[in-house]
Order: structure tokens, then sequence, then C-alpha cells
């Protein structure tokens, strides 16, 4: 798919320095690259709020019983 994106001036630049600094082809593959970062850093926020949820929930307790039985030692 094919988009057209307004952008600084400085941020131009900054894609392309970075492209070529990592030895990317073009401004897209950078983009590109850049969503993916973005993907990943929300995927990290979710994880941290399940993760607190679950916590919350006292479905840990159970689990501690079950980890304190020492059959994974």
């Amino acid at each position: 798919m094919k988009v057209s994106v307004s952008l600084p001036e400085d941020d131009v630049e900054f894609l392309d320095s970075y492209a070529q600094a990592q030895g990317i082809e073009s401004r897209s593959a950078v983009l590109h690259k850049a969503v993916g970062l973005l993907r990943a850093s929300q995927l990290g926020n979710a994880y941290e709020e399940a993760w607190a949820s679950w916590s919350a929930s006292g479905d840990a307790e159970a689990w501690e019983a079950a980890v304190a039985d020492g059959l994974g030692s």
C-alpha cells in the first residue's frame, strides 16, 4: 500500500541519516521499522497490564502454592 506523509524537514533528514547509518535502503523501510517498534512498545504495556490484573486477581497465590511443591526443582 502506498501512503503519502508530510513531515518537517528535520524529521526527513533524520530518516535519511538513520537509513544511511543502518544500511537501510529507503525512508519507507525506516518508517516500517519505526511502526514495528511502536507496536512492540504497546505490546509491552499490554503485558504489564495483564500481569498486574492477574496478580491482583488472587490467581497468583494459587500458582505460588503449585510452584512451592518442589516438583520443579
